[in-house]
């Protein structure tokens, strides 16, 4: 067709003669039949152009535009979306973008420096390679399209991307794969394991002349890992959460230990959540015993495989060399029965010909001991033993160290918060806002026990059926007790106990049932500070405690940690035999029923334990403002308070009822709002009882969740004001420094914060003791300085708490007096005469009867004041001096 006019065809050309076939004959996807015509075009000598189709019957010779076809040229777009990806890791990885303005059609795809199977495996992607996956060989006839052909057979499918091979009698078929009957794909592409070079790829489409080229360049993977500290430092027995940073790779093989530490396991670490880092944790206590791997390695959002507990294969596995390059097998050592036994062998760990079968887990005698352990990552999977027989990296691109410190028990408190099951806490944070420091316990409030104490709570963890989410989430007490009290566990001595006192008639002393469900007793640590708490709800007392706790029952809680005279832990004999769980126990010398702690040296002195007294009471309250009639007296205001003071722990919502006795009219009931006790067991409520009258009589009730715990008589009072108290503030100096014999000066603001005016005495004191005096008067919120001078003749040297004082209130400070050195005259007859004894020898002025005489013996330098009439710190050290001759005297003589 050359040219349209109007939309018809106006000139043409016949460019081809075809024939017309019955549509019994036609391909089955046409859908005709039997006296169905249709023709076939062959596109291949066609140039670019519009064209039609005419005779056969009734077909026009100037048909309408929309009765026309257009040949076109095939376009096609080849890229990649990276200019350069690296031989190995997720950078290996990039798309490949393919589109053409064809519906569908197949490529042949070349790449200089590339066989087909390097081809196959960059065009296939991740985790498909030629050795295990190569599909049948094709024939040129069969790439057309998929429609005859089986995936995974006959091609691999890479999203889009339908990747096949040549037979090798086809042209070129060593340097080329084909992708098969293909529409517009973006599909990632892996370079893993190609050379390290500049390619350029070819992209052909078998049946027309379209073709694209895109180069790409493979560069070495320049692997960086950094731990993010230096040095991480955990108690022996507990938990180490570690995480190692990566860059330009997401995987990378760790060696834990060393030779010198005396254990060594390989780690294969993936960052699988793609946040650029692995984190994991090593439980320390299980770490190289035959126990179950969800005891020892842990991580949340990663992979971390171990050789010990995994066996690595495959893409994980480890290569072990000796310095020339030679792969160390099981094959090679006798007895091994892995490689990594082999290596393990290599290197002095353990003696694999002479040693029972998984020797890999006999490197250790007892649990990892406090010293420092080496963890280094490895740029690739080679771990070489130098001529040295001494382990090395062969790419080490990060190193940290773990160091291991002796653990142990310090210290055992009792706390008390308010009432809520055990396991309502989330963690220790939250317990430590709520609770209060206290030996006394009102029973139906939480008990508390905290213990300083490591080196158990990897133990723990194994225990636990939660395992490592237990740190975070609690451990259940049935833990603790299988460790403290079952006789398997003896040899751990580790003992906890709480227990009464003492004992009801027959029966054995009430204690701490650790068996009781986790809403009674629970139990939550904090690694970090090393602490552990044990929660009670105490209102469930008769399921928490092995009997019922009566009012005012006193206990010990104590924490042991059991070292044995003679002998230190070891695992038990059996250990390689044991099944998981078991093979981590030992005892002392390896008896699993003689108790000694697994980091702590022979010797009963070893031994250590904390213990903490409390007691048990029945909740209580008292009232304050009590009068002779032990009635509370409440004022009718609409702000009465009503205060006292409580055994219910602080925090605890309480509320204060007043009701009017019977005969009272009118009758009252008033009720607080809800309030906190405060932190020091006080509290303090507010009601309206301006509807009360004076003289009324009432019953005051202290409540707790709506039931009365405390009550008293209450009788209607005047309002009282409070009496004057006298409060101390800005002394003046607080701390101070001067040479023996200078004068002081020191003040001190008075004020009244009571609401009625009052008198009291102001007094200068030293350590405790009055020096002066003076008598202050203030009315309701007044304040006065006060002042006062003192001689520091005589004081020795020293620090000395000087203060004032009133009777409501006091401040101190801190008085440093120094030595006086005007004495020590070395150059002249004033230091030498015989100025300090009765005779005037020297003839020197200074020497004469002012100081020999009774001048310095008389009643100027004697008494409570100096010459000036300042109050005398000598005098008084003097004094105190005397009253202690005084009483040791009278001690002998008794």
């Amino acid at each position: 067709m050359d040219s349209f006019d109007g939309g018809t065809v106006d000139t043409s050309s016949q460019t081809e003669q075809l024939t017309v076939s019955d549509g019994a004959d036609a391909p089955s996807s046409l859908g005709l039949g039997s006296g169905d015509r249709y023709v076939e075009i062959d596109t291949d000598d066609l140039s670019s152009g519009d064209y039609f189709l005419r005779g056969a019957g009734d077909l026009p010779n100037s048909p309408e535009q929309e009765d026309t076809f257009e040949v076109t040229t095939q376009s096609l777009s080849a890229e990649f979306d990276d200019d350069s990806v690296t031989d190995e890791g997720s950078n290996a990885e990039t798309d490949l973008d393919i589109s053409s303005d064809r519906g569908t059609y197949s490529i042949n795809v070349t790449a200089d420096g590339l066989e087909n199977e390097e081809l196959f495996n960059v065009l296939t992607g991740d985790g498909v390679n030629y050795a295990d996956d190569a599909t049948t060989e094709l024939t040129e006839a069969q790439i057309d399209s998929t429609s005859s052909l089986t995936a995974g057979t006959d091609y691999i499918e890479n999203g889009g991307f339908n990747v096949g091979l040549y037979q090798p009698d086809d042209e070129d078929s060593e340097q080329k794969v084909v992708l098969i009957g293909i529409s517009d794909s973006d599909e990632t592409v892996d370079f893993s394991g190609i050379d390290t070079d500049d390619y350029t790829f070819e992209f052909n489409v078998t049946d027309t002349e379209a073709s694209d080229a895109s180069s790409i360049s493979v560069g070495e993977l320049d692997r960086e890992a950094s731990f993010d500290e230096s040095v991480y430092t955990q108690t022996a027995g507990d938990v180490v959460e570690m995480t190692v940073e990566l860059e330009d790779t997401d995987n990378t093989w760790v060696q834990f230990g060393s030779e010198d530490s005396g254990f060594v396991d390989i780690l294969y670490l993936e960052d699988d959540d793609d946040d650029g880092e692995v984190t994991f944790q090593v439980n320390t206590r299980t770490v190289g015993t035959n126990v179950d791997k969800s005891v020892v390695y842990n991580t949340e959002d990663d992979i971390v495989n171990s050789e010990m507990y995994d066996g690595l294969s495959s893409d994980q596995e480890p290569r072990y060399e000796d310095e020339d390059e030679n792969e160390i097998e099981a094959s090679d050592v006798t007895g091994a029965d892995n490689d990594f036994e082999a290596y393990l062998d290599s290197i002095g760990q353990i003696n694999a010909e002479s040693g029972p079968s998984d020797q890999q887990f006999g490197q250790l005698t007892r649990p990892l001991q406090p010293t420092t352990y080496e963890v280094a990552a490895n740029g690739n999977n080679v771990f070489i033993v130098n001529e040295d027989d001494n382990s090395e990296l062969d790419d080490e691109i990060g190193l940290t160290t773990l160091d291991l410190t002796e653990p142990g028990v310090e210290n055992v408190q009792t706390w008390t918060a308010p009432s809520n099951p055990a396991d309502e806490t989330s963690n220790t944070s939250e317990i430590l806002n709520e609770v209060t420091q206290s030996s006394d316990v009102a029973l139906d409030d939480q008990l508390v026990i905290s213990a300083e104490a490591s080196g158990i709570y990897g133990h723990m963890v194994a225990l636990d059926s939660d395992d490592f989410d237990a740190l975070d989430d609690g451990f259940s007490a049935s833990t603790l007790d299988t460790l403290a009290n079952d006789a398997a566990y003896d040899g751990e001595g580790v003992n906890f106990e709480v227990e009464a006192d003492d004992a009801t008639g027959n029966q054995d002393p009430t204690s701490l049932d650790l068996t009781a469900s986790e809403d009674v007793v629970s139990i939550y640590v904090d690694q970090e500070s090393s602490q552990m708490f044990i929660v009670v709800d105490t209102s469930e007392d008769d399921s928490a405690f092995s009997q019922s706790v009566e009012d005012g029952t006193d206990f010990t809680a104590e924490l042991e940690y059991e070292a044995d005279e003679d002998n230190q832990f070891n695992f038990e004999n059996s250990r390689d035999d044991s099944g998981p769980g078991e093979a981590a126990l030992g005892g002392a010398n390896g008896q699993t029923d003689t108790a000694a702690f697994p980091y702590f040296a022979a010797g009963e002195d070893n031994t250590q334990s904390a213990s903490a007294d409390f007691s048990l009471d029945d909740r209580g309250a008292t009232f304050d403002n009590v009068n002779d009639d032990d009635q509370v007296e409440i004022t009718n205001s609409e702000e009465a308070m009503v205060s006292g003071t409580t055994n219910v722990a602080p925090g605890t919502e309480v509320s204060v009822r007043v009701q009017s006795t019977s005969g009272v009219s009118p009758s009252f009931v008033e009720t607080s709002d809800d309030f906190e006790v405060n932190e020091d067991g006080t509290f303090e409520a507010e009601l309206d009882l301006s509807a009360a009258s004076l003289e009324d009589t009432a019953t005051v009730a202290f409540r707790v969740a709506g039931s009365s715990i405390a009550d008293s008589d209450a009788v209607i009072a005047e309002e009282t004001q409070e009496p004057a108290s006298f409060e101390v503030s800005d002394l003046s100096p607080q701390e101070a420094t001067a040479t023996a014999g200078d004068s002081v000066d020191v003040s001190a603001t008075i004020e009244n914060t009571g609401s009625e005016e009052g008198t009291q005495t102001v007094a200068l004191t030293l350590d405790g003791d009055e020096l002066d005096t003076t008598e202050v008067t203030l009315e309701s919120g007044a304040t006065q300085t006060v002042e006062f001078t003192a001689d520091t003749t005589g004081l020795d040297a020293g620090d000395y708490e000087h203060g004032v004082a009133t009777d409501d209130d006091e401040a101190t400070g801190t008085l440093t007096i120094e030595g006086d050195s005007s004495g020590d005259d070395s150059s002249g007859d004033d230091s030498s005469g015989d100025d300090s004894s009765g005779d005037d020898s020297s003839g020197d002025d200074s020497s004469g009867d002012d100081s020999s005489g009774d001048d310095s013996s008389g009643d100027d330098s004697s008494g409570d004041s100096t010459d000036d009439g300042t109050p005398g710190f000598g005098a008084l050290v003097a004094l105190v001096a005397l009253i202690a001759a005084a009483l040791l005297a009278t001690r002998r003589n008794d």
